[in-house]
């Protein structure tokens, strides 16, 4: 097995140099393969990136820098999209020694919580409050990307059921959202919503949103571990449901009458083409919506009652999805190396564009002047400026296990095969076990 990893590696090593450009597969940086360490009196370390569809983006950023810092050597490798092997595993595994992995925020208190160094004192740290903490308090994660979600909407199809300007923070009612609806459906659109039900996006996403009615959502999944948390009483957790019976409804959803099903290209393009107008996602949707539309989007939050006071209603969920985090296990050479890759980000004017400009990726860094073009990234960045924003509630959750072992429960309960009380015990029971 290993030895069949191994000539896989050096396979994709040599596809990535030979296909220095468009490709989204797995690459590394033009300056070769060298092992992390030190070479020709150079440090020389590993960088990973997850999100493969920036793997060109990434790679360049590794040339620019390191032409900036030319006692550095970067190998620079990304995820191939679609690729379900983890590639800091799959690199650990063949003997690398990776100096800086991007993973998942919830990762460093979970599966790699033993992996990361102290960022605390990073000079960046002033410039950001996405900052991710390991269980120790000390912030381990560099926050890469900021991605937000919520009620994503075709403005065009809205703003000519309701007669002109919309301004997406007015919907701030479950009533409200209903009212919305009844006038889309007015102006002509038989389905206001295309809800889809993968498991990711009604689980991690959605159903985790009730944590956020605390200052710190840790609090909560503290509380639920330790059972002392009622679910079926809590108004927050309720409300959530009341609004997805409503976006799940065959009153209004394009899907109501089934459900559940493999809807996601669907739902994006009948809100593409204003066929629908309302779907739930994050910013992330648009790569599906602009395939098929020149239609403008944005986000309307997520409201989980009828108090239009309730801070809830008036933020959209938003934080780091995407950290860099640097190797325990590297030597404090490739470590200090890894840094500097870090402050070239934040602070100089190729790192930022690279992040901005050419990743079109939300900044968590106040000081980064570039503004993304992606509509839904933007209205993301404006919640952020504005003060708009709630948690990332998925960050507080190990989100395999609520993609796996709680979907198929909140799944049966949007299709009426399992009560919501019911769903509460499943969910109660799961955090039981989780010490």
């Amino acid at each position: 097995m290993k030895k069949t990893l191994a000539l896989f590696l050096v396979f994709l090593m040599a596809v990535s140099l030979t296909a220095c450009g468009g490709s989204n597969e797995s690459g590394s940086s033009a300056s070769g393969s060298p092992e992390a360490g030190s070479k020709d009196g150079k440090v020389s370390i590993i960088i990973t990136n997850g999100k493969g569809e920036i793997a060109t983006q990434w790679e360049q950023a590794a040339k620019d820098f390191m032409a900036a810092n030319p006692d550095i050597e970067v190998e620079a490798i990304s995820q191939a999209v679609g690729d379900t092997v983890n590639l800091l595993d799959k690199l650990t595994a063949s003997g690398k020694t990776v100096t800086m992995a991007m993973m998942a925020p919830d990762s460093i208190v979970n599966k790699y919580k033993d992996f990361g160094v102290d960022l605390s004192g990073e000079k960046w740290n002033a410039d950001t409050v996405y900052g991710v903490k390991d269980a120790s308090g000390k912030v381990a994660g560099f926050p890469f990307s900021i991605e937000g979600f919520g009620l994503v909407y075709n403005k065009s199809v809205v703003e000519k059921a309701t007669g002109g300007t919309f301004d997406p923070y007015s919907i701030n009612t479950r009533d409200k959202l209903k009212a919305l609806f009844d006038k889309i459906q007015a102006s002509g659109v038989k389905y206001p919503v295309a809800y889809q039900t993968e498991n990711w996006s009604v689980a991690n996403h959605y159903s985790t949103q009730f944590l956020n009615q605390a200052e710190d959502p840790s609090t909560i999944v503290e509380q639920l571990k330790a059972g002392t948390f009622d679910l079926a009483s809590n108004p927050v957790w309720n409300g959530y449901y009341d609004t997805m019976d409503l976006l799940a409804s065959p009153q209004y959803n394009k899907y109501g009458e089934r459900p559940l099903g493999k809807y996601y290209d669907d739902a994006h393009l009948s809100v593409g083409k204003g066929e629908s107008a309302i779907l739930f996602n994050g910013n992330w949707a648009f790569d599906s919506l602009k395939a098929v539309s020149g239609e403008s989007f944005g986000f309307i939050p997520v409201p989980v009652d009828n108090n239009p006071d309730n801070p809830l209603n008036n933020k959209i969920a938003a934080g780091p999805t995407n950290i860099l985090v640097i190797n325990k296990a590297a030597t404090p050479a490739e470590q200090d190396a890894a840094k500097k890759f870090l402050n070239w980000i934040v602070y100089d004017q190729k790192g930022q564009d690279f992040l901005v400009n050419q990743a079109q990726i939300v900044s968590a860094f106040k000081n980064n002047p570039n503004k993304v073009t992606n509509p839904l990234g933007a209205a993301i960045a404006e919640a952020v400026q504005a003060g708009k924003t709630l948690p990332f509630s998925s960050n507080y959750v190990k989100v395999e296990d609520w993609g796996n072992i709680l979907a198929p429960d909140i799944q049966k309960y949007i299709a009426k095969k399992e009560s919501r009380t019911d769903l509460a015990k499943v969910i109660e029971n799961y955090f039981k076990t989780q010490k």
